[in-house]
């Protein structure tokens, strides 16, 4: 029998705007892997805020402290994941661990895939970015912000007022589900063909260790060609791993 597992790398950089300017890098990215589940956030502060770089590292403590209280929640309930649940536990603890700033000098955007015992891969999205899962079968599901409507450059992001219908989300079985790719919208927005490059990062890196992947997704990113190069960039990635059980 295969034993699977669940391994994670990522990188972020700051954009050559931000280094120039002598500013922080406002993307996040956290890795979590414990007994109860495995997941990764990335999140992109906005940017006119004093304090989106807090926001964003507050943003991936949030989803995974929110991870392991819908985990409890469910097993307490008997119940499936609530992703309501989920979704108001994230803004809670997002407000909980900013105080005592003010949410509107924090704004962040957040993404996440996390696994926590019901047999699914959970992916959510609240502002822009790209969350694109792999199946099994190759075929790439993802899911984008669509900025045909509206102004480009208004962003929903964690505050006390977002509600769970802000976010985008689905589920698949784990079974079905390859890996997961996490993107802000500074390596999103460049993209011309999101299941090729989605496919393409995966495949590349996966087959090395955690360590090495992250540190050659930071080359990759330090030397990004393409017009917004301006932007923090981010990415994560969640995969499985299946190993014969000797």
């Amino acid at each position: 029998m295969d034993v699977t597992l669940w391994k994670s790398f990522g990188a972020s950089v700051r954009g050559p705007a931000h280094i120039a300017e002598g500013l922080p890098n406002q993307d996040a990215w956290m890795p979590f892997h414990r007994a109860w589940g495995d997941g990764v956030v990335v999140s992109d502060g906005v940017g006119s805020k004093p304090f989106s770089n807090f926001g964003s590292n507050a943003a991936c403590l949030a989803v995974a402290c929110a991870a392991l209280a819908c985990r409890v929640h469910a097993d307490m309930s008997n119940a499936q994941i609530d992703r309501v649940f989920l979704f108001e536990k994230i803004k809670t603890n997002w407000l909980s661990i900013i105080g005592p700033l003010e949410p509107r000098d924090c704004s962040a955007t957040c993404l996440f895939a996390i696994r926590i015992g019901d047999g699914l891969i959970h992916c959510g999205m609240l502002g822009d970015g790209l969350a694109a899962a792999i199946k099994a079968d190759g075929a790439v599901m993802s899911l984008s912000e669509d900025k045909a409507h509206g102004f480009s450059n208004i962003t929903t992001a964690l505050s006390p007022n977002v509600s769970p219908k802000d976010w985008q989300y689905f589920s698949l079985p784990e079974e079905e589900c390859s890996a997961v790719l996490l993107c802000t919208d500074g390596i999103a927005d460049d993209l011309n063909n999101v299941d090729g490059f989605v496919t393409g990062f995966v495949d590349g890196y996966r087959s090395l260790a955690a360590l090495s992947a992250s540190r050659h997704a930071r080359e990759m990113l330090e030397k990004w060609p393409t017009p917004k190069h301006s932007d923090d960039k981010t990415l994560a990635c969640l995969c499985r791993e299946e190993f014969a059980d000797v």
